[in-house]
């Protein structure tokens, strides 16, 4: 409608604002109803964002509220998203209890249009926006500038809440906004209560506060056998990391995640919300307090205290041990393990698990077909990129784990091929990795196929910052993409899946600030469709410059190779085919003997 032409425009009116034009960072919250929320999420189908800021009891915000609800029912404006924000407690706001709902109109409005209420109790948002008073809201555009500042109407003047208003200050904004004109008034005046009056400093303590934290988005990582480089499962294992933990957390570094907020939504995301963040940040201000025990929740419970995954029915482990020098660098192992399977196998989940994680950078488990040799796959330097993989390793990597129905298949008679990629770090050792699967109990239903964009004939410039190359597949049948996995070396620095579609392209993942430290796979929340004639798109970026902390050698070209010190363009990617006819199998019915 009038609102999608509106994104085209240059809207001149933000200047008019104190913010003069400034865009607004991007912030996590969790909302009254459990769900998490971000301000620039799902932006390609979004031309601008209301944000609210609202009290319970308060009139300014009720008169607020009770206006964008208003709004935000109109059909015309659906390209506009709507969020309201409260620093109030979240044990007062749970919208789905009746008495809350009642005792507070405004609550009551926007819990009626759907509008998500988002908890910040630190007043974090509040503080970024330049926001002091409750009742008072931003319209933002496309960019996530600020165009308007103030109220929604003038139904409150600071004592009296009438029940109608004289000037509509939010309808106007949006007029102005939509026909592509500066919007005056740009900025009024807030009415409602000071927000930073009312709240000292949130005193944190470990049991009740941390722990909670730790546990649902830190330990999986950090206990015994995995990658994270000290466990986090109790007080005494936090407390002396506590600075260095705020540290990490507030510069985005821990947990890993990579990928830009305005494109895709991801089931496995990683991010902290800002009030996580400043928690962990009072923690270490306050000196790590432990608090009372009886606060904390009960520790977690992992699948399989040596697995990522639950219940493996096959554990097998390479014939031989491989050895890693001390320092030095470690070509490309690989290593053949016959599994012995005497029937086809539908896989569910599988993990694998080297014996030295300290000193290994990958393990990627193929399958090899029967009456293929893996010695002659091996003689092409691409062959093994030609297999199926069906296990992997790497630090940020998580285990193969599909719902009921969908499985990975490996032909009986099959061999498994595993690459071996170790990085010294000056003790010399020897690994023996292990590789865990569990089959399916259920009919399978779909195949799951895993794919990749490769590009070969590449070359990088010595001191080149911004070298850019691109690669695409066009697919020829149906499917739906349901994880996409970026992967370069050293001088990687960003990398970009589109799909494109009768000459129209859609962001699906954008990595900015590639990391080869953490390989991670990304999971869309709803599974990307895909039609014949489609084509998927991969634009990667490498620094070859000094400025490139992680450069080998900025004064040498650099082309295809293994070795983290030459490159790689990979974008793999996991789908399946809607249109393909289940398989006949049995499944697996108990325990391997």
């Amino acid at each position: 409608m009038a609102l999608i032409v509106a994104s085209l425009c240059v809207i001149v009116s933000g200047s008019g604002t104190q913010d003069g034009g400034r865009t607004l960072a991007d912030f996590l919250l969790d909302a009254s109803d459990g769900s998490r929320h971000g301000l620039y999420s799902e932006r390609e189908a979004r031309v601008a964002t209301v944000l609210v800021f609202i009290e319970p009891g308060d009139p300014a915000s009720r008169a607020c509220a009770e206006a964008v609800a208003a709004r935000a029912a109109d059909e015309d404006l659906s390209g506009v998203t709507w969020l309201a924000i409260s620093g109030s407690n979240s044990r007062r706001l749970d919208l789905k209890e009746r008495d809350a709902k009642e005792s507070d109109p405004a609550l009551l409005a926007l819990a009626e249009v759907q509008v998500p209420l988002l908890l910040d109790p630190d007043l974090m948002v509040a503080a970024d926006a330049g926001v002091k008073q409750s009742g008072t809201l931003l319209l933002l555009d496309a960019d996530f500038k600020v165009v308007y500042r103030g109220l929604a109407d003038d139904r409150f003047d600071g004592t009296t809440l009438r029940s109608s208003a004289n000037n509509d200050y939010l309808g106007n904004a949006l007029d102005a906004f939509i026909a592509g004109e500066a919007i005056d008034p740009a900025e009024t005046p807030a009415a409602g209560t000071d927000l930073w009056a009312r709240a000292p400093t949130r005193k944190v303590t470990f049991h009740r506060d941390v722990a909670p934290l730790l546990y649902r988005h830190c330990s999986e990582c950090h206990r015994p056998n995995q990658p994270g480089p000290m466990e986090l499962l109790d007080y005494d294992d936090a407390a002396g990391w506590a600075p260095t933990i705020a540290e990490v957390a507030l510069a985005g570094r821990m947990p890993p995640w990579f990928a830009n907020p305005r494109h895709g939504r991801f089931a496995n995301e990683r991010r902290l919300t800002e009030t996580e963040k400043r928690t962990l940040q009072l923690f270490a201000e306050q000196g790590a307090p432990a608090g009372d025990p009886k606060d904390a929740p009960p520790r977690p419970t992992f699948a399989d205290p040596e697995w990522r995954i639950a219940d493996p029915d096959v554990v097998l482990e390479l014939p031989e041990a491989q050895p890693i020098p001390a320092e030095g660098v470690v070509q490309y192992r690989y290593a053949t393990l016959d599994p012995n399977f005497t029937e086809d196998q539908w896989i569910q989940a599988s993990d694998c698990e080297p014996s030295v994680p300290a000193a290994t950078h990958h393990v990627i488990a193929y399958t090899v077909p029967p009456g293929k040799d893996a010695k002659e796959i091996l003689r092409d330097p691409i062959g093994v990129l030609s297999l199926s993989a069906i296990a992997g390793w790497a630090p940020g990597t998580d285990p193969l784990d599909l719902p009921d129905g969908q499985a990975i298949f490996i032909a009986k008679g099959s061999t498994l091929l595993f690459e071996l990629h170790y990085n010294p770090n000056g003790t010399a050792t020897s690994d023996r990795t292990r590789i865990a699967f569990r089959r399916t109990r259920v009919p399978v239903t779909t195949l799951i196929h895993n794919d990749g964009i490769m590009k070969f004939d590449f070359r990088i410039p010595p001191s080149k910052a911004d070298a850019t190359f691109a690669a695409s597949r066009t697919f020829t049948t149906p499917g739906r993409l349901l994880e996409l996995t970026p992967h370069m070396h050293l001088r990687g620095k960003a990398m970009r899946y589109e799909l494109e579609r009768d000459g129209v392209r859609r962001v699906l993942l954008d990595v900015p600030g590639y990391d080869f430290n953490w390989q991670i796979s990304y999971q869309p929340i709803v599974p990307i469709e895909t039609q014949p004639g489609d084509k998927l798109i991969l634009t990667a970026v490498y620094d070859n410059s000094r400025d490139n902390k992680w450069n080998p050698n900025p004064k040498v070209a650099v082309t295809w190779g293994d070795q983290s010190f030459e490159e790689m363009m990979i974008g793999y990617f996991d789908w399946i085919d809607p249109t393909e006819p289940p398989p006949k199998m049995t499944p697996y019915a108990g325990a391997q003997e």
